[in-house]
């Protein structure tokens, strides 16, 4: 056999191999689905690294949600909303500010008030992107929701007596600690439901298709974020799992969550 040909015919064979077959089929199916069945593919190092990966598959990975849908589906509560409901009905005072994180049109808040007696001078402040913000300034008015209100701007943190935050900081490139590092005033509380955490390795990022698009989304270290929030002045009073939620990555069976967590943080001394 010619020198030349041995490199040749040893790509031939990795192509042929059970494992590479079964990836290039699952990745097929990854990025054609339009239908949701909680897909994952990938362990990157960045955001940047998994869309440039998506990219090379012409797929443009940004995070895409049907909101109206989204509020429609939140009409009855999970199991892992009432350990949010708990401990934010024990930080009520009047007046008081919740900023939500990612909240698309207010759903907690509708979910939440038939269960809860909101405290006189409530202000929940959904904090979404741009073109979030106007659609649900009209679902609050339509419902005659005077509570809600909505920004795009992330300094609405700054003051809040409370952060609230729903399976969205694993699609922020910002750690949740490094948001709340740049504030002078950050919220006191801290509720957290549907982190993605991993105890196997570093934090990374992988790719999702949740039916609606692909996105790239973190996986964070457990012990990284704790330790990362206990820096700022912040000490864990709970912590629940998430049993509803899962990601599952296929030829990465080690890294495969099959819950997420939820956490209640309080703010015990200032930087």
């Amino acid at each position: 056999m010619p020198p030349d040909l041995l490199p040749t015919l040893k790509s031939v064979v990795r192509l042929l191999t059970p494992q590479f077959l079964l990836s290039a089929r699952y990745e097929r199916h990854f990025f054609r689905s339009r239908r949701w069945e909680n897909l994952h593919l990938g362990v990157f190092e960045s955001f940047e690294a998994a869309r440039e990966f998506a990219a090379r598959r012409d797929v443009v990975a940004r995070f895409d949600l049907d909101h109206e849908a989204w509020l429609k589906q939140r009409v009855r509560l999970s199991p892992h909303d009432y350990p949010m409901m708990f401990w934010l009905e024990r930080t009520f005072e009047e007046g008081m500010r919740v900023v939500d994180l990612g909240g698309s049109v207010g759903v907690s808040c509708y979910a939440f008030r038939p269960f809860m007696h909101f405290p006189e001078g409530l202000q929940w402040q959904v904090c979404e992107l741009e073109d979030v913000v106007p659609l649900g300034r009209r679902i609050a008015q339509e419902r005659g929701e005077s509570a809600l209100s909505f920004t795009s701007d992330l300094a609405s943190l700054e003051g809040a007596n409370v952060l609230f935050t729903a399976g969205t900081l694993q699609y922020i490139e910002s750690s949740l600690a490094q948001l709340l590092a740049v504030l002078a005033n950050p919220p006191k509380h801290l509720l957290i439901n549907r982190i993605p955490l991993t105890r196997r390795r570093s934090s990374f990022v992988t790719l999702q298709n949740g039916g609606e698009g692909v996105q790239a989304y973190r996986i964070s270290n457990a012990k990284e974020f704790v330790d990362d929030l206990e820096r700022l002045g912040y000490r864990e009073v709970d912590r629940w799992k998430c049993l509803e939620n899962s990601a599952p990555i296929p030829l990465h069976p080690d890294l495969s969550l099959s819950n997420f967590d939820g956490f209640y943080f309080v703010r015990e001394a200032h930087r």
